[in-house]
């Protein structure tokens, strides 16, 4: 491993942050997709470590900033930063200017730069460490993996789109995800993505190629250490499932082939889906050696941690929707007694998890945010993306080992939402354009849960209940769970989408009770 000293840049980015106080620091923030405390009170925001990054004759640092909250609370983000003078364009942002520089010079955001990226690339093959002023960042290359990224680096693209991290294509051959917001501890990603790569034949995702992390320069405890960028290999794809699925209503719609030809070929795609979800499931619970990912009982523990959560959430939601003003009621056809009887029967069934409470039933590790928007279409079906987890919850709880059927339904409620979000493009539907596409949501669910099936068998898998009879009644617990956090997220983002989980909440529940 070559080792990197402090550069000299970094302390004058430093005192150019420094000099212009918080203000310009907090204004950048607030304007880039990835920072997360949008509508919070932002106290303070500075630099407090950085990273000289050899890359050309423009001097770049990858920063860490640090951003307090007024009534407690702080955060750190990734930001590569140049030194340059003020650049002209829509995607150059100027922070602050150095003193006494002349020509004049700013510090800028560094993410539209190529040779930031091109750095960061070296930096992971090379394994090199690079030294900031308290922290340390350390390359490394995955067994069988160094001459994959040896190789010069021509095209770099940043994609659009995403919004908690940074994902850069290099050559169309590495995809490398700048990880934002730094939490010290294990991140989930990296440490799954290296675990399907070195430890099973997992085959269903791009394949990890190495990882960038940081750790405290003066510990090197694995509690003191994060990661901070991601490499895979990049695999061609027609885009993420949620997009693909999108297009293939529209064409069920729009065609002037057959309906039935279409949508028999669609759902055979979608079979293929609850395959890999299976093999995945699979492979996260084959290994009986690493602490991290060996399968242990779920208790009655689990089961109550898990059902408190819920049912936290439950009464949460209950509450506001009691409180909503009756003219918003009546938009979404929410009649007075609703809330209570939703609350009751919520509870009722999240009693089905203690079917999960056994020793044969092991708790495992899962993806942790599944959904149409983490696969990527491949030409020869689905690759399973972003091991991250929920971003809002802390590390630990995006590491502990569950019950994989939480997966599964947040696939199913995917399904749902593109049914619903193709109906919701503004232009006019037929009753018969929305008949085609509510069936598909019922055939899609059946699809996929057969493909799933067809791998992961009850009599089988250690990590579901026996019969497919109490699977099923385990997943409707898991999918009244995602449906109530959909409903609470529409309440505060979107209320006009309130009715998709409304209803998805009364088919689950209100109506199959006699």
């Amino acid at each position: 491993m070559s080792l990197a000293g402090q550069s000299p840049w970094t302390d004058q980015v430093r005192s150019a942050l420094e000099a212009q106080g918080r203000g310009p620091v907090i204004e950048y923030l607030q304007r880039q997709r990835w920072f997360r405390g949008k509508g919070r009170s932002v106290a303070d925001a500075r630099f407090v470590d950085g990273f000289g990054l050899s890359s050309g004759t423009v001097p770049h640092v990858l920063a860490v900033l640090l951003v307090e909250y007024r009534g407690g609370g702080q955060e750190r983000y990734a930001a590569p930063l140049s030194v340059r003078p003020r650049p002209e364009g829509d995607d150059a942002v100027a922070i602050a200017a150095l003193s006494d520089s002349t020509p004049q010079l700013w510090v800028c955001d560094a993410t539209r730069d190529d040779d930031v990226w091109r750095a960061l690339y070296a930096a992971v093959g090379g394994e090199r460490e690079i030294i900031g002023h308290a922290d340390c960042l350390a390359g490394k290359v995955m067994p069988g993996k160094q001459e994959e990224l040896a190789a010069p680096v021509d095209r770099v693209k940043v994609l659009s789109g995403e919004q908690s991290n940074t994902s850069v294509v290099l050559d169309r051959r590495v995809i490398m995800k700048l990880i934002r917001k730094l939490d010290m501890g294990i991140n989930p990603d990296g440490e799954v993505l290296e675990f399907l790569t070195t430890q099973t034949s997992c085959r269903d995702i791009p394949p990890l190629l190495g990882l960038m992390n940081y750790h405290d320069c003066q510990t090197e405890e694995m509690a003191a250490e994060g990661t901070i960028l991601v490499v895979q290999g990049f695999v061609p794809n027609k885009g993420d499932g949620w997009n693909y699925t999108l297009m293939r209503l529209e064409e069920l719609l729009n065609t002037s082939r057959s309906r039935r030809e279409m949508s028999d070929a669609f759902l055979g795609e979608i079979r293929h889906l609850g395959l890999v979800t299976g093999r995945l499931h699979l492979a996260l619970a084959s290994n009986v050696e690493l602490d991290a990912f060996r399968p242990e009982p779920t208790t009655e523990q689990d089961v109550e941690g898990w059902q408190g959560r819920m049912t936290q959430l439950l009464a949460d939601i209950c509450r506001e929707l009691r409180g909503m003003p009756v003219e918003q009621q009546a938009l979404i056809g929410l009649s007075l007694d609703e809330p209570d009887r939703l609350e009751r029967v919520c509870r009722t069934r999240f009693e089905n998890l203690h079917l999960l409470a056994n020793e044969h039933t092991a708790k495992v590790r899962c993806h942790g945010d599944y959904h149409l928007g983490q696969v990527l279409k491949t030409e020869d079906g689905f690759m399973v993306i972003d091991f991250e987890g929920e971003p809002a919850r802390p590390l630990e709880e995006r590491r502990a080992k569950h019950c994989p059927l939480k997966d599964v339904a947040g696939m199913l409620r995917s399904f749902n939402y593109a049914a619903h979000a193709v109906l919701k493009q503004g232009r006019p539907f037929s009753a018969t354009d929305r008949d085609v596409i509510m069936e598909w949501e019922r055939a899609a669910r059946t699809a996929f849960l057969d493909g799933y099936r067809s791998v992961a068998k009850p009599d089988e898998a250690e990590f579901l209940p026996d019969t497919w009879e109490d699977v099923v009644r385990v997943l409707q617990v898991y999918e009244l769970d995602k449906a109530l956090y959909e409903l609470q997220y529409e309440l505060h983002n979107r209320p006009d989408w309130l009715p998709i989980p409304l209803k998805g909440i009364r088919s689950l529940a209100l109506e199959e009770v006699a």
